[in-house]
């Protein structure tokens, strides 16, 4: 057998040995996008009067991601939803806000910190964002606007009024867009960005029926601007009013 005749039978070896692996490994499936959310709007305001629904449209953004302020670590900030309508009225921008729902995360260590599994059941803590009584969403640039907000604290040694800063002295968030927007939907529609602030204060508690003071030791309240931060994902929802 010649060397030239010996190097061809290698060759055509290897690669029948080499389709055949190529038969056995099962194909890798083609990466699927994420699936969408479900945008509830149930929550789009009522428009004012002489208000033309044609030149409105509700927006309800999805957030999740991380606050941290004061003597509380990083954490997740529990998934919110927020709803609010914006157009033109009298030929000006207008906004009407609709509402701000969220779930309430656990805080680690509960209401005296620390602690373990064996915490007894009434030092569970969590806290919960809400809506303090105004929002502008008009951006400039990356900034975001500003919404006032406020957390309440539920344990079960608190009153339900009890909340770290109120709508007389809220948490006063102006995001600064990070990412984005992307468009994730052409239909629906559907945006994407990033956004975070890490220039807010944080006030004190009240409300907490004479554990303010424990509850201001325990998160280190009030807490300076600059001292606080919160990021967040939000993905957005649009419909025009006249397909509500």
């Amino acid at each position: 057998m010649t060397r030239t005749f010996r190097r061809a039978a290698v060759a055509a070896l290897a690669s029948t040995a080499l389709i055949g692996l190529a038969a056995a490994v099962p194909q890798q499936a083609a990466a699927q996008p994420a699936p969408l959310p479900t945008f509830d709007f149930a929550d789009c305001p009522e428009l004012p009067a002489g208000a033309d629904p044609a030149q409105w449209r509700c927006e309800v953004l999805l957030s999740s991601g991380t606050i941290k302020f004061g003597a509380l670590g990083e954490q997740d900030t529990g998934a919110m939803r927020l709803t609010f309508a914006e157009g033109r009225l009298n030929g000006e921008f207008a906004q009407v806000f609709g509402a701000l729902r969220a779930e309430p995360t656990r805080v680690p260590g509960g209401l005296l910190g620390g602690g373990g599994p064996g915490q007894h059941p009434l030092l569970r803590t969590d806290l919960r964002l809400e809506y303090a009584g105004f929002a502008d969403f008009l951006s400039d640039g990356d900034r975001m606007g500003v919404q006032h907000l406020k957390l309440r604290v539920l344990n079960g040694l608190l009153p339900n009024a009890c909340t770290i800063g109120d709508d007389a002295d809220p948490l006063v968030f102006r995001p600064v867009r990070t990412g984005g927007p992307d468009r994730i939907s052409a239909d629906p529609p559907v945006l994407r960005f990033t956004m975070e602030d890490n220039a807010f204060a944080v006030p004190a508690a009240r409300g907490c029926g004479g554990l303010d003071r424990l509850v201001d030791k325990r998160f280190g309240l009030p807490s300076p601007a600059g001292a606080n931060s919160m990021k967040l994902t939000t993905l957005v929802g649009l419909k025009s009013y006249t397909e509500l």
